[in-house]
C-alpha cells in the first residue's frame, strides 16, 4: 500500500510537469480587428509587461501605454506615459487612491491604474506605432497596412504556436 502512494505522487508530479511543459501557454495575440485574421503571436509569461508607443496625433508628442499580463484573466493597463498634457490626456485622478503621477526625464507617468482589459484596439494610422515585449520591439506598420485596426489580447495556445504564428515569420514591408 505504501508503494502505491509513492507511485501516485510521482505520477502526479510527472503529469503536472508534462502539462506545464507541453500544455497551453500565454501569448500576446495580434489580430486585424475588421478582417478577424491573426497577424501573429508573441509568447509571454504571467506578470510580463508589454508596451505600445506612438506619437499623439494632436499633441505630436510620444505616448506609451504599458500593459501587464494578469494570470489567467487577460491583461491590465498598468501605466500610461506621455510628454505633454492636451487632447485626450487624462488629468484628474483624485478619485483613484492607488494611482500615482510622476515626472521623470520629461515623461509624465500615471501608474497604478490596474484597469482590467480583455482586449485593446489601436487604429494604426502612421508608421510610428511600436510594440515592445521584453527587449524586442516591432514597428506595427510592418505587419499591417496603415488604417487597420489592431486588436491585442492575451490568449492561451499550445507551446508550438510560437513557431507557426510568430511575428518574425509574418513581418512584411507595408
Amino acid at each position: 500500500m505504501q508503494i502505491w502512494k509513492k507511485w501516485r505522487i510521482r505520477l502526479l508530479l510527472v503529469l503536472t510537469m508534462g502539462l506545464m511543459i507541453i500544455g497551453p501557454q500565454p501569448y500576446l495575440e495580434l489580430r486585424d480587428f475588421h478582417r478577424q485574421e491573426r497577424i501573429g503571436v508573441v509568447p509571454v509569461s504571467l506578470q510580463d509587461r508589454f508596451q505600445i508607443e506612438w506619437i499623439h496625433s494632436v499633441e505630436l508628442t510620444p505616448w506609451r501605454e504599458t500593459y501587464r499580463v494578469v494570470g489567467f484573466s487577460g491583461m491590465e493597463l498598468a501605466e500610461t506615459s506621455f510628454r505633454s498634457f492636451g487632447a485626450g490626456v487624462p488629468a484628474n485622478f483624485s478619485d483613484r487612491p492607488n494611482v500615482h503621477v510622476s515626472i521623470d526625464d520629461g515623461w509624465i507617468t500615471v501608474s497604478g491604474l490596474q484597469e482590467q482589459r480583455d482586449r485593446v484596439l489601436y487604429l494604426i494610422t502612421r508608421s510610428d506605432y511600436m510594440l515592445t515585449v521584453r527587449d524586442q520591439t516591432w514597428p506595427l506598420a510592418s505587419f499591417m497596412p496603415l488604417g487597420t485596426s489592431l486588436e491585442l489580447s492575451i490568449r492561451w495556445f499550445p507551446w508550438w504556436f510560437r513557431y507557426i504564428y510568430s511575428l518574425e515569420k509574418k513581418e512584411r514591408n507595408a
